[in-house]
């Protein structure tokens, strides 16, 4: 019997795991490969297991409950609003991401889409298609490095945002992230500010890029885009409940913005009926900001280093909650000591 045993939800049965087991090949290990159809047999799946890894679903209260031998979660992707936080914090165990892995490609989605407005390719590329050489139709285009560019959450994948935007195309950069650390603004050759409606009154490119939580949840609302310029496009790439769209299609349809560009909608698959896909000021794509060949074996392999961080005492680079640093001290789950993980003396 293996020294440890992790639990992988995938759509692939047959999965061979050879980024994971690549990554733990000095571990005792034992790796299930596991589909559920329901919450029961997800429930089943993790009872006895040391680490879960997720791709997709079943991330739920019941599901995490179950798994009182589980040290670590791991999702494969940035986001983990499918994830049941406070679940895991009770429970004792740590939920990493894989921070990192599409850092390159998400920020050029938002550039591309940024850039796309600005030159209307995709809305002279449709008026072409049925004929109209109404040039003028597609003014003004306003040269895009005497713009400002805003960008809402300033974590890796906003610094290389504005690496793209700001010293590649000499935009002048604003963000509002209240976390940042100063030095971090200071390095980047940014400017902060310090309140949301700032940052939208300034904008006229406005990206938003940050985790959907409960913070989080809707936080570009109506006000948010009634204190944007009537010039200005907004672009979201991170989730699409971090805006309510509701208010997005309104400020649209009057105007109080003049454009958009969406990786990602409340609804997942989009509504073909969804007034934003009607208009022809927005831009789309089905939430494929973080795809690349890269970016799909990198997810497993950065999902697989969190869990060995684990595993072997140590807290993981990407672990995301913190708080249940004080619940480990009374599980004392991990080998090695609580120390590593905790911080306090082994």
């Amino acid at each position: 019997m293996a020294e440890f045993k992790i639990v992988v939800f995938s759509e692939d049965p047959a999965d061979p795991l050879h980024h994971e087991r690549s990554e733990m090949a000095d571990l005792d290990v034992e790796f299930s490969v596991e589909k559920p159809s329901s919450e029961g047999e997800a429930i089943e799946a993790v009872k006895d297991a040391d680490a879960i890894m997720i791709r997709g679903a079943w991330g739920t209260e019941q599901v995490i409950r179950s798994a009182s031998k589980a040290k670590v979660l791991a999702v494969y992707s940035h986001g983990f609003n499918n994830i049941d936080v406070d679940a895991c914090n009770e429970m004792g165990i740590i939920l990493t991401n894989s921070a990192g892995m599409c850092a390159e490609e998400v920020s050029n989605q938002a550039v591309t889409m940024c850039l796309a407005l600005n030159r209307q390719i995709v809305q002279s590329t449709n008026q072409l298609r049925i004929g109209n050489w109404d040039r003028k139709h597609f003014e003004p285009i306003e040269p895009i490095d005497e713009q400002t560019l805003g960008i809402i959450g300033f974590g890796n994948i906003g610094r290389q945002i504005a690496r793209k935007l700001g010293s590649g195309w000499r935009m002048n950069t604003l963000v509002y992230d209240p976390y940042i650390q100063p030095w971090i603004i200071k390095e980047a050759g940014v400017t902060q500010v310090f309140g949301i409606n700032e940052i939208c009154r300034k904008s006229d490119y406005l990206v938003t890029i940050v985790p959907l939580n409960k913070e989080t949840f809707h936080m570009i609302g109506k006000d948010q885009f009634k204190n944007m310029k009537t010039s200005s496009f907004f672009v979201n790439v991170c989730r699409g409940s971090v805006v309510d769209e509701e208010a997005l299609i309104d400020a649209l349809n009057q105007n109080e913005i003049r454009g958009a560009g969406l990786d990602v909608f409340e609804q997942e698959p989009v509504d073909p009926s969804n007034p934003l896909l009607q208009m022809e000021n927005v831009i789309t794509a089905p939430h494929i900001a973080g795809s690349s060949t890269r970016a799909a074996w990198l997810s497993r392999q950065r999902a697989s280093q969190q869990v060995r961080s684990v595993l072997i005492g140590e807290w993981p680079m990407a672990g995301q909650n913190p708080e249940v640093i004080n619940k480990l001290d009374t599980k004392k789950q991990a080998i090695g000591g609580v120390g590593k993980l905790t911080g306090t003396p082994e």
